[in-house]
């Protein structure tokens, strides 16, 4: 009979004890709870704390769950290892998003490509006739026109050579080389120089040769930007998928952690 009962309490204690051994969940934020986890849904863990207390936590501010009760020190260890293979692992899950956000970007340029080219249009170009022409003058690169009251300084300088006292230009300004490729405010402007003027004096009268200098000046704060609709529509479309890859990145990073809860979790719930 003695051995019947110890029997008895043995095959209890094997099942009961995994039941009731003390849980240490560890926190992002560098806690730790010691306790027994009850239950468990899409969003959070319930845990019966050692002092008491019933809790919920959220599953997103917990790093790993231990099945037993550990010192500080093993913590530390844990929480150090845990934390650089989430790193590790986490990095490899946002790559793998991003890559794909990359691929998806450049099909929609792809295809915004080849709309714009079975969309055609007459090209429009400037003749040497043109002594000045203002507009979005470099492609994908677009001109900011700072204010009057705008602090500035000489960035580039083009002399340009005129042909029957200005009537004829001999040659287009460069100007992707003129224009500053960070769209800080410019200030642009056809001017006479000295030396313009010596050139003009000698080479208008024997050879009706002119020349004037256009001034590009680079300046501080804000400035004016002449914006097509097309260009809103752009911009626009670019805000909107860079919120979108934010949003899918901090997503990809919030399921990576979950998904190593889960198992945590899975776990727990095969020595139960």
């Amino acid at each position: 009979m003695r051995n019947i009962k110890l029997f008895i309490i043995v095959f209890l204690s094997f099942f009961i004890f995994p039941l009731s051994a003390v849980q240490t969940i560890l926190l992002k934020q560098g806690k730790s709870i010691k306790g027994i986890v009850t239950n468990q849904n899409v969003d959070s863990v319930e845990v019966d704390t050692q002092n008491g207390k019933h809790m919920v936590i959220s599953k997103k501010t917990v790093l790993k769950i231990i099945y037993k009760d550990i010192a500080e020190s093993e913590e530390e260890i844990i929480r150090k290892e845990e934390e650089e293979k989430r790193k590790i692992e986490k990095e490899k899950a946002i790559a793998a998003k991003q890559e794909e956000i990359r691929k998806r970007r450049e099909e929609l340029s792809k295809q915004e490509s080849e709309r714009k080219a079975a969309e055609g249009g007459e090209v429009v170009t400037h003749s040497l006739r043109d002594s000045f022409v203002l507009g979005s003058v470099a492609d994908g690169n677009m001109v900011t026109l700072a204010p009057e009251s705008a602090k500035c300084q000489a960035f580039q300088s083009y002399p340009e050579y005129f042909w029957l006292f200005g009537a004829l230009r001999f040659k287009e300004p460069n100007w992707d080389v003129l224009l500053p490729k960070d769209n800080r405010p410019v200030r642009i402007k056809q001017t006479s120089t000295w030396t313009d003027m010596a050139f003009t004096l000698l080479g208008g009268f024997l050879v009706t040769v002119t020349r004037k200098t256009i001034i590009v000046d680079v300046c501080e704060g804000n400035g004016y930007r002449m914006v097509s609709d097309s260009e809103i529509k752009r911009i626009k479309d670019e805000a909107v998928e860079q919120i979108r890859t934010e949003q899918e990145i901090k997503e990809a990073e919030e399921k990576y952690e979950l998904e190593q809860l889960e198992k945590d979790l899975e776990v727990l719930k095969k020595r139960k």
